[in-house]
């Protein structure tokens, strides 16, 4: 194995960490996996939390997400290293069951996929940003819905297929 192969292995286990931690909810050792300068592209939609970096932001998603979806949990399909990134792809699942950034929960379950890219310094995550479905994710929390009855059997029709597709 080469020491890219090498290399690209340990940033795959260095992503696990960060899954296993938001799996369990475990952020006690996130310094280990999170460099200092960690940045959540994610974060920048609110600006309260936009200002955040580190490993204070990591622990601060966790706990957010956690306590607005019971159940959340990140199952691993493909992680593809190269060079300093790691791509996951992922298949998100939980209920809502607590505000989500001012989404009140209506206990809805939810199952979308992601691909969440991480760029790795220094052995530890120093960048962040996700590719989320969405549309799909906001239509089972029940925030998004058919603009007009008439598109309403469309909708469903669509909404079926995508429960059929997870």
């Amino acid at each position: 194995m080469s020491t890219q192969q090498q290399n690209e292995e340990k940033n795959i286990k260095i992503v696990r960490r960060s899954i296993e931690a938001l799996n369990a909810g475990d952020v006690t050792k996130a310094s280990e996996f999170i460099h200092p300068n960690y940045f959540n592209h994610e974060s920048q939609a609110s600006p309260e939390r936009a200002k955040l970096r580190g490993p204070e932001e990591f622990v601060d998603t966790v706990k957010k997400l956690r306590a607005a979806f019971s159940d959340l949990h990140y199952e691993e399909q493909e992680n593809i290293a190269s060079n300093d990134k790691v791509v996951s792809i992922m298949i998100v699942t939980g209920k809502h069951t607590g505000d989500f950034f001012g989404i009140p929960p209506k206990g809805n379950n939810f199952s979308y996929q992601a691909a969440h890219i991480s760029r790795i310094a220094d052995d530890k995550i120093v960048e962040h940003k996700a590719i989320r479905d969405d549309l799909r994710f906001m239509m089972q929390l029940g925030v998004i819905g058919a603009a007009s009855p008439q598109y309403e059997p469309i909708l469903n029709v669509w909404k079926g297929m995508m429960n059929k597709s997870t």
